[in-house]
Order: structure tokens, then C-alpha cells, then sequence
């Protein structure tokens, strides 16, 4: 019995963040598709003649979108690296079509 109450001991903080979690996960998913509910709600019954969602289908909705396209979460400096150097190439670019566009100015 007292190995069950040890085992039980170290599982049931375990648990309960874990189901903080899924909680936290619920809510907050559900808030983040009430922009989305009301845009769908607007726009696609009246200019493609498809169903108005509730907000658990359009919960479930942005979940799917976010399965079928997954965003890839890097933590190397490599990757911080590579933004800078894109963004300073941008910056260039952005310099170099200002220039060339005030001097074709009518």
C-alpha cells in the first residue's frame, strides 16, 4: 500500500498540471477563434454560399489548419542569424528601389 500511495504521491502534481494545461489549452483556443467565427460568419455564407460555424467548429476549424500547416519553432542562433542577414538584405533592396524610383520622378 505504500509503494500505490508513493506512486500516486509522484503522479497526481503530474496530473493536475496536466490538466491545467489541457484547460488553458481550451480557452485559450476557443478565444483565439472568435475572430476567426465571426470573419467565416460574415463573409463566406454570402459570397460563397457555404454554412455558418459555431465557435466548437470553428475551434475545431483553426486546430485542422494548424495540423495541415505546422510552423517550425527554432531556438538556434543559427536561424536569428539568417533572419538578420534577410533583413538587412531587405533594408538594402528598400533603399536601392527608393533611389531608383526618385529618379524616374516626373
Amino acid at each position: 500500500m505504500s509503494k500505490l500511495r508513493l506512486y500516486w504521491d509522484l503522479v497526481s502534481p503530474t496530473l493536475g498540471v496536466f490538466a491545467i494545461s489541457i484547460a488553458v489549452f481550451f480557452i485559450v483556443g476557443m478565444i483565439l477563434s472568435i475572430p476567426l467565427c465571426i470573419l467565416w460568419n460574415w463573409l463566406m455564407p454570402f459570397i460563397f454560399g457555404l454554412p455558418k460555424l459555431s465557435l466548437f467548429q470553428t475551434f475545431g476549424l483553426s486546430v485542422l489548419i494548424t495540423l495541415l500547416s505546422p510552423r517550425k519553432i527554432g531556438f538556434n542562433k543559427k536561424e536569428n542569424i539568417q533572419n538578420e542577414e534577410y533583413e538587412k538584405t531587405n533594408r538594402q533592396l528598400e533603399d536601392l528601389l527608393k533611389d531608383l524610383s526618385s529618379q524616374f520622378r516626373a
